[in-house]
């Protein structure tokens, strides 16, 4: 497999998650309540099984919503879009607007 194939099929991927998200809002909120089920621990190498199991059962239920092949999320994109979602997180950078309105 070439770089170039892996990152198109990543990229699609992403966008099939986004497109079931926005479509479906049961699909949101459950994409939400398995986040925050997700047990982020500071200093922690190693992702615990309990961490592993949940990250399992979220990515069977994206590839049940995106009806095709999901390579799955890692532990760090897990945890990526847990602090974005739940903690609610967001790069300033990416949301210049945000100091502008006094944040």
């Amino acid at each position: 497999m070439q770089l170039q194939d892996f990152s198109a099929d990543s990229h699609q991927q992403l966008r099939d998650l986004y497109r079931a998200l926005l479509e479906n809002e049961e699909h949101y909120h459950e994409f939400k309540q398995l986040l925050a089920a997700y047990p982020l621990a500071e200093g922690v190498v190693a992702e615990p099984s309990e961490a592993a199991q949940l990250r399992e059962q979220l990515n069977a239920r994206i590839r049940a919503w995106v009806e095709g092949d999901f390579e799955g999320l890692s532990a760090m994109q897990v945890a990526l879009w847990r602090s974005i979602i739940i903690e609610e997180r967001f790069n300033v950078a990416l949301a210049p607007w945000k100091e502008a309105n006094g944040y």
